[in-house]
């Protein structure tokens, strides 16, 4: 089995059995309050739970109570975590963001994907695979066919995600690679510490994208595993969004709208075979928000009428906050939001959001950064003007207290 520690950032949409994980149960925190969630991973001092639905949030262990305390160290401590692997993951190497960049048109990956087989251990379930910028570490074997095609969305979607000019050069490499785990059995990915119902999931702390092959669009046959044509890659994309994400970006504290908002702007371009056409109208981020997207599947369905909160407050909603019991919702209007600071606002040059993710990357407070996103406006006017610029065209948003 392979281990996860640290916090989790999970897609919100999944069909996946949940007979493989322990009961919700009521837990109880420092104060006398009360919620409802699983718990799933102890790390260091803090508490990663999921609640109903797969959505993950942590806190740290000295805010519950005392017998709570105890019964999740008893619980870690049954935990068997396996050596790590003597490589170990580092940061991807430094160099200058790519902001002010002209915005990409179209992104493509012409030619044969390019991968190979490492090695496939049929009596120990290992198998390893790698393209340019990933290895892929499996518990089933992938077809030639199989294995292209993921390469080719992996390597496309990379090239994709790192042409957007706002610095998305984060991430952990290890030899020189981003890792992906996959599972060929949902139990053995929640077993691996990936967040019961989640389609997938991306864990910061030690770089990983984690997901059940069935996530991905494959389908078990007597032959193997087979490309299921009938599924998206939205799962995939927004997890690679995630995991190119630099950590600067990714404050738990404030910075939800804009962590889930850009995964969920790339993984709602449209793409084909090596190939993703851009969204600067936004017809297919109106699709997926308002509706059920571009072919009918996924999509967060907000309507076209959406009473919004204040954004004051949604901005700077912590994250287990952010993807809790409203997620589907937040996740919606992040994209909204993502999406008009990228392209509907100051002549689609990206130019207040460019500013807002300098001031993080540069370790400054969120209040400084929040008025670097503002240039000398409030979050009135910001309301004001995001409401009017998706009026335009076609949906309404209230903002109410």
């Amino acid at each position: 089995m392979i281990s996860l520690r640290g916090i989790l950032l999970c897609a919100l949409a999944s069909s996946l059995p949940t007979s493989a994980w322990a009961q919700i149960r009521t837990w109880t925190n420092s104060a006398g309050q009360t919620f409802q969630a699983q718990f799933v991973r102890l790390d260091g001092n803090n508490v990663i739970f999921s609640m109903e639905g797969g959505r993950s949030f942590v806190s740290s262990l000295s805010s519950l109570c005392a017998a709570d305390q105890t019964s999740i160290k008893n619980q870690a401590n049954a935990i068997v975590t396996p050596a790590e692997s003597p490589a170990p993951a580092v940061a991807a190497p430094a160099k200058p963001p790519n902001f002010g960049y002209p915005w990409p048109t179209e992104v493509r990956v012409d030619g044969a994907s390019q991968s190979r087989v490492v090695s496939e251990d049929a009596k120990k379930g290992i198998y390893i695979y790698e393209s340019p910028h990933y290895r892929f570490t499996c518990d089933v074997k992938l077809s030639s066919d199989v294995l292209r095609n993921f390469a080719m969305m992996f390597e496309t979607t990379w090239k994709y995600i790192s042409s957007l000019p706002l610095g998305l050069d984060g991430g952990l490499q290890r030899q020189g690679r981003y890792d992906i785990l996959l599972f060929g059995d949902s139990a053995n990915y929640v077993r691996a510490g990936g967040s019961p119902n989640s389609a997938a999931c991306f864990v910061p702390s030690r770089g990983l994208v984690m997901a059940p092959v069935e996530s991905l669009g494959l389908i078990k046959s007597p032959l193997g595993y087979s490309i299921d044509v009938t599924k998206t890659n939205h799962v995939l994309i927004h997890e690679l969004a995630h995991q190119l994400t630099p950590s600067a970006y990714m404050n738990p504290s404030t910075n939800g709208w804009f962590t889930e908002g850009i995964a969920e702007y790339a993984c709602t371009t449209p793409y084909s075979w090596g190939y993703f056409r851009c969204d600067p109208h936004g017809n297919a981020a109106i699709a997926y928000a308002t509706a059920r997207g571009e072919k009918g599947k996924g999509g967060r369905a907000l309507g076209t009428k959406i009473q919004a909160p204040r954004l004051q407050t949604f901005m700077q909603l912590p994250y287990h906050q952010f993807s809790g019991q409203a997620g589907n919702f937040n996740y919606g209007l992040g994209l909204l939001l993502t999406h008009y600071f990228c392209h509907l606002e100051g002549g689609g040059r990206a130019a207040r959001l460019t500013a807002y993710l300098k001031a993080l990357r540069a370790g400054e407070p969120i209040e400084k950064a929040h008025a670097a996103l503002l240039a000398g406006g409030s979050f009135q006017k910001l309301e004001a003007e995001f409401a009017e610029a998706w009026r335009k065209k076609g949906v309404e948003i209230v903002f109410t207290d």
